[in-house]
Order: C-alpha cells, then sequence, then structure tokens
C-alpha cells in the first residue's frame, strides 16, 4: 500500500511539473512480488554430459504490479538486476540461466530472453549471480502494466561431475529502474 502511494504522489508532480523533460525514475523489487516459495527453485538430479534441454527453475508466474502507470506514463527506459546463488548438492557444471518477461497473454518461455547469464556450478561452494541489463523497449513497457509474466530457466547444461544433489537456485534481487515520462497527448 505505501509503494502505490508513493508511485501515485510522483505521478502527480510528473502531472504538475510542466513543460520539459522532466523523469520519473521508480525502482521496482520485482522479487518482492514473489512469495517466498518462488524466490527459490531445486532440481533433484543432473544427468553427466550435456543436456539438450533446458531446465525449468522458475516456472510461468504471473506477478500483479500497481496498475495506473500505463495510463499517465510512457516509459524511455528500464534496467534490470539480477543477484542469486547457484549451487549444486553434489557434482559440477556450467550452464546459461536465461530470464524471460511477456504480458499477461503472452507465456514467457515463447519471447527472447532478457537476460542470459554463464553460471558455473559446484558442490565445494555456491555461485554468486549477479547481472544488470538494459530492457529492450517492449519490455520495459511491461512495468506499466498491471501484470506480467515471468519464467528462469537454466540452459546449454554441461554436468562435468554429476551428483545426485542436484541443483538450486535462490534468487536474492530482482530489481527494475524505470524512468518514465508524462505520456503525449
Amino acid at each position: 500500500m505505501r509503494t502505490r502511494v508513493l508511485v501515485l504522489v510522483a505521478l502527480a508532480a510528473l502531472a504538475l511539473a510542466g513543460c520539459g523533460n522532466h523523469n520519473l525514475v521508480v525502482k521496482v523489487d520485482v522479487l518482492s512480488y514473489l512469495d517466498a516459495e518462488q524466490r527459490s527453485a531445486r532440481v533433484d538430479t543432473l544427468p553427466p554430459g550435456d543436456l539438450p534441454l533446458p531446465i525449468a527453475l522458475l516456472p510461468d508466474l504471473t506477478i500483479n504490479l500497481i496498475s495506473g502507470l500505463d495510463n499517465a506514463t510512457d516509459v524511455r527506459t528500464a534496467t534490470l538486476s539480477l543477484g542469486g546463488l547457484v549451487s549444486a548438492g553434489n557434482g559440477s557444471g556450467s550452464g546459461r540461466l536465461r530470464l524471460y518477461l511477456s504480458d499477461e497473454a503472452t507465456p514467457p518461455l515463447t519471447t527472447s530472453p532478457v537476460m542470459d547469464v554463464p553460471v558455473t556450478f559446484s558442490a565445494a561452494s555456491p555461485t554468486t549471480v549477479a547481472s544488470e541489463v538494459t530492457c529492450p523497449p517492449e519490455v520495459a513497457q511491461l512495468f506499466t502494466h498491471q501484470r506480467m509474466r515471468l519464467a528462469m530457466v537454466i540452459d546449454s547444461v554441461v554436468v562435468a561431475a554429476p551428483g545426485a544433489g542436484g541443483l538450486s537456485l535462490t534468487l536474492q534481487r530482482l530489481d527494475a529502474t524505470v524512468i518514465a515520462g508524462r505520456k503525449s497527448l
């Protein structure tokens, strides 16, 4: 509720700002819109060798954002930041962590990944994953909608030393910094 009030105050300030190139900067803590059980994923076993198909870590999730931004603002740019830990119970390997975002009518895995981050994993210690990317315009616009969809997979997996412990992902940060301006009439 507090976030909604802040956004509405910011929108009001934007509307009253007059002429010029005034920007509204909103930081969206996307992770806070996910339930605790949606912030981590586990794959129980990984067979040795190259795995031909992506492994779904976070399935197709619907995220309910703040409504009303699409009517008042044009998004100029959005930057997405990701942080987390990837680890293996036993064994080791590598792959590519891919994050997909889409509007509520489109399955996210039918779109291009917004993030494509190389990762290595081992039982010895968790690997920190950190990445930041400027979103393409069609993805940046998603942050003005009331709902969007998210999916995360690990792809291009090569398991060097298999183990029964599998693979786990824990998201620690998923933020979007959205820069918007007043809609042109």
